[in-house]
């Protein structure tokens, strides 16, 4: 296919956007995509503080409370953004999420208007929106703030540019591309793998002229300045993020094999996985096929990586909404609307039994009778008062000669970032673990530390004596990461600032 024949072959108008009824038009697709994001919000806001605080929504707080250029596991936009909605709404945990559900509604906006650009009608885009806001991938985003959900946006902010550049043949588009890539890579480092994937596609889906003009270098040129800073910080740091990622990388590929990750993949999608795979059909068959290539590829790349199975799921927005355009078109008896209206069934049973797994759809105490915790990540949000609350004890029973020159000393950051916001009364809180290493005093203690977390072989490496005062527990008994785990007095062998860079401070998930 020559480069003048996009819009042709999608029934696309030459100049859109040049006249009024274009901007109706953007105006209707922006309604369409609305009613996507009244489901989404339906479903998941009355649910979205049910639980607590994840241990990873307490470490970007912490974050926050500690903004630099850079993390350990992960880049600064989610710590600036958690200052900011701390500044706006103090301690609010509902605040949090709600940027993440703004972050997943947006997703479902562009999902229409990816659908738009496609060539697909206000049907088209209804299916579009509506079927990417029922996946269980989507619906979980107002369960957790986190990166993910920053990063979702980017993608799909990205695939929406990229399809307008290769669809209307706006060359300048690719300075768009270049800022989008790069406020996604301070989001979190998982767009690089887009990034290298589209640029496969157009190698690989014959439009590798396309990186033939300077567009495309001056847009990567872009990314990269956006991202210098935090490259300066990863200089000066010893580049920790390189040795976190490996560890990360080798706990993923030892949890979870290759067949777990394309069938966790299905889960998150669920009966919007086959509008996904008819969407690539599509797109293929229509002679797109760098925009086909986009979502196999990505796939593809974190499966040989052995990243995380929900990775790669932002890039299917772009296969969700071709394969709505391609059922539109499809549609055109009430037999035929019959198997959409089956389908749709089909996911809602889908949300109902998988939908627990990552949308807190039980209550805490069915959470906990159930076996979905065993599974899923809520497990990290039960307990957190209560394990300050008996840490609290620990320290207040010390002896006043411990309690003057001493500290406590956390074994991972969610018991570090957890004292941090509940603890009341208890002195400076330091961890070794992943950011945390970095956010310590000038002054460590020389004698005695409380522990937290620390368990036997710790103690004997730390402490030339130890006694367990009391086991982290929570008003369920979960057996979570943190159930069982010691709380220590110990007295020091030597100081903590001869033992933190060798001892202590780690890279290592």
């Amino acid at each position: 296919m020559t480069s003048g024949t996009y819009p042709i072959a999608l029934g696309h108008r030459s100049r859109v956007g040049a006249s009024g009824g274009a901007r109706c038009s953007a105006l209707a697709t922006l309604a369409i995509g609305l009613t996507g994001v009244v489901v989404l919000v339906a479903v998941t806001a009355p649910l979205m503080s049910r639980y607590g605080w994840d241990r990873d929504e307490l470490y970007f707080m912490s974050a926050a409370n500690h903004l630099a250029l850079g993390y350990v596991d992960f880049p600064p936009l989610i710590a600036v953004v958690g200052w900011i909605v701390d500044k706006l709404a103090p301690g609010s945990l509902l605040a949090l999420r709600m940027v993440s559900l703004a972050a997943g509604a947006a997703t479902v906006v562009l999902v229409a208007f990816i659908a738009r650009e496609l060539g697909g009608g206000r049907r088209a885009q209804w299916i579009a929106a509506t079927a990417w806001a029922l996946t269980p991938y989507i619906l979980g985003s107002a369960s957790i703030f986190h990166p993910t959900w920053l990063d979702a946006l980017a993608w799909a902010s990205f695939l929406y540019v990229a399809v307008r550049l290769l669809v209307r043949r706006e060359p300048r588009l690719w300075l768009v591309l270049g800022v989008i890539a790069g406020i996604g890579l301070e989001a979190k480092y998982t767009i690089g793998f887009l990034i290298l994937a589209f640029a496969a596609a157009l190698i690989l889906g014959g439009e590798r002229r396309q990186l033939a003009s300077v567009w495309p270098w001056l847009g990567l040129a872009l990314a990269l300045a956006l991202l210098v800073p935090n490259l300066v910080w990863q200089v000066q740091h010893g580049w920790p993020s390189v040795h976190f990622f490996s560890s990360q990388n080798a706990q993923t590929a030892s949890g979870t094999s290759r067949l777990a990750y394309i069938a966790q993949q299905l889960l998150f999608l669920g009966a919007t996985s086959v509008l996904a795979a008819a969407g690539v059909l599509w797109l293929w068959r229509r002679g797109l096929r760098a925009l086909a290539l986009i979502p196999v590829l990505v796939t593809a790349l974190f499966l040989l990586e052995r990243g995380r199975s929900y990775y790669p799921l932002p890039a299917d927005a772009l296969a969700v909404a071709a394969g709505a355009v391609a059922v539109d078109g499809w549609l055109r008896t009430r037999a035929r609307l019959a198997v959409v209206a089956s389908g749709l069934a089909l996911q809602v049973a889908v949300i109902a039994l998988a939908g627990p797994i990552v949308i807190p759809f039980y209550s805490t105490r069915q959470l906990v009778s159930s076996s979905i915790w065993k599974i899923g990540y809520f497990k990290d949000e039960i307990g957190w008062p209560e394990m300050t609350a008996q840490v609290e004890r620990a320290w207040a029973g010390l002896p006043a000669t411990e309690r003057a020159s001493g500290a406590i000393l956390a074994h991972n950051y969610g018991e570090a970032s957890a004292l941090q916001l509940y603890g009341r009364g208890l002195p400076t809180i330091l961890s070794g673990h992943l950011s945390w290493q970095f956010w310590h005093p000038s002054r460590l203690p020389d004698r005695f530390v409380l522990t937290v977390g620390y368990r036997t072989p710790g103690l004997e490496v730390l402490c030339r004596s130890w006694t367990v005062l009391a086991r982290v527990d929570n008003r369920w008994h979960l057996d979570n990461e943190e159930h069982g785990q010691p709380i220590a007095a110990c007295t020091l062998k030597h100081s903590l600032a001869s033992d933190w860079t060798r001892l202590i401070a780690s890279d290592q998930l």
